[in-house]
């Protein structure tokens, strides 16, 4: 009876097997506790999240304006959450670049249309992301990967008075100020940060913030102009640009 016992519940298992077998999962449990990392970090977003706004200022011989086309970035800042950052678009259009500053993140591609009824040529001479598109039509459109960090300035080989700015940045929230000069980052992960700005005439400066989560940081920046001179600049072959075609050339 006792043989037939042992066979008649084919589930049943002996005591012995049942031990070994809660042992090796308390085992496995505790491995994969040791493995587990000890708390979050603050760039992983899992120790919550908070919003970053300011203001960013140009002062000049003690007068104070609202500084439009400053790049504002957290320096280092990934997640991955900022697709805005991966391409971005600079216009030429009324022998001007539209816009004149354009923020993206490293890696990224920047399409630079033609919109004018007249060729234009786009290129800059900075040494870590220059390139030349050269010569292209009214409706015609080249792009550029930018590669490096750091700040491109861009220019058209025709026309002289074109000239924009490309700021490549190792971040996913970076920003260019509107005419108020302010500026809005949400979902920052809670920590302390470095704010980065950068305007054309007032050059590059940084300063730290603690993002708590839940909370608005407020950040007032301000970059001293008071030193900028507006100079010419040369073509893309290291000259001085030739005296400019008339209003009615079709061309350029």
């Amino acid at each position: 009876m006792g043989h037939l016992r042992r066979h008649a519940n084919p589930d049943e298992v002996p005591s012995n097997a049942m031990i070994s077998r809660l042992s090796m999962t308390r085992l496995l449990a505790l491995f994969l506790a040791f493995l587990a990392p000890a708390g979050p970090s603050p760039a992983d977003g899992t120790g919550g999240s908070g919003t970053v706004a300011g203001h960013v200022t140009l002062v000049r011989k003690g007068s104070a304006s609202d500084a439009a086309n400053a790049v504002v970035w957290i320096d280092g800042l990934k997640t991955g959450a900022a697709p805005h950052l991966l391409r971005g678009e600079m216009k030429s259009q009324g022998k001007k670049f539209v816009p004149r500053v354009v923020a993206v993140e490293k890696n990224a591609e920047v399409d630079f249309p033609n919109a004018d009824a007249i060729f234009h040529n786009v290129f800059s001479v900075s040494p870590a992301n220059r390139f030349d598109l050269g010569l292209y039509r009214s409706g015609g459109s080249k792009q550029k990967r930018f590669e490096e960090t750091g700040l491109v300035r861009v220019y058209c080989n025709i026309h002289p008075q074109m000239v924009g700015f490309v700021m490549v940045v190792d971040s996913d929230f970076a920003a260019v100020t509107g005419p108020d000069g302010s500026f809005r980052f949400e979902n920052v992960p809670a920590g302390a940060w470095t704010v980065k700005i950068w305007h054309e005439e007032g050059g590059e400066s940084s300063a730290p913030v603690t993002v708590r989560p839940r909370a608005e940081t407020a950040v007032a920046l301000k970059l001293d102009a008071t030193d900028f001179r507006r100079e010419p600049h040369k073509n893309k072959y290291g000259k001085d640009y030739p005296p400019q075609a008339g209003a009615d050339d079709e061309r350029y």
